[in-house]
């Protein structure tokens, strides 16, 4: 709506247009609308870890292969634009709560697509695909450790960095505590489970910080 008002014929309006159903269409009962651009990224990685803990992967082989690619395919490869500018967190290495186009970095998300596909790397490549590159899962790792407070907690898209009375900014009238982001236990508990995991495998990196 901004980019509209400042130009409703101006290529950053026009390129909005193309992800407006991610967030308004219609259905049988009208039009719907959605906040996020869902959760596919986060739903898809305990789907994984679902079949690798029951023991299903070789009778739903070909669904855990697919699956297996997609997570692959939505972590995000490189960090933001001008990062510091817009004082961003890093995002590369890291998985988003719906793909990788959306961009923004969730400590939760990464650690359990990394679970994921630590669990995977685990099992034959015939049945669930090759796993993913080395260099991609250090990338993941030093996204989680930029992620962990002074204080050893961990906050949800970024590192706690200012004050709560900042939240009188806050322009939402039902939801509190959004301007400033907090530490909660799942994203800590997340972000150590994929640790140790992942030290399992991988015992030699990053072995002070871990």
């Amino acid at each position: 709506m901004i980019c509209w008002v400042e130009d409703p014929n101006s290529d950053a309006f026009k390129r909005h247009l193309a992800r407006i159903p991610d967030f308004l269409w219609l259905s049988e009962d009208g039009m719907k609308a959605q906040i996020y651009d869902g959760c596919k990224s986060w739903e898809t990685s305990f789907i994984i870890q679902a079949f690798c803990a029951t023991d299903l992967v070789n009778e739903y082989g070909s669904t855990v292969r697919r699956a297996h690619e997609f997570i692959k395919n939505s972590q995000i490869v490189r960090n933001h634009p001008d990062q510091s500018y817009w004082h961003r967190h890093r995002s590369k290495g890291s998985w988003a709560f719906s793909s990788a186009d959306n961009g923004w970095a969730v400590s939760d998300t990464t650690a359990e697509a990394l679970k994921a596909v630590l669990l995977l790397a685990k099992i034959s490549s015939n049945v669930v695909g090759d796993s993913i590159e080395r260099e991609r899962l250090h990338d993941a790792v030093d996204c989680l450790l930029s992620f962990i407070n002074k204080d050893g907690t961990v906050s949800t898209y970024e590192c706690k960095r200012t004050y709560t009375w900042i939240e009188v900014l806050n322009p939402c009238e039902n939801i509190p505590n959004i301007v400033a982001d907090y530490p909660f236990p799942e994203c800590t508990s997340s972000v150590l489970q994929a640790l140790v995991l992942f030290k399992e495998r991988h015992p030699s990196y990053r072995i002070k910080e871990i």
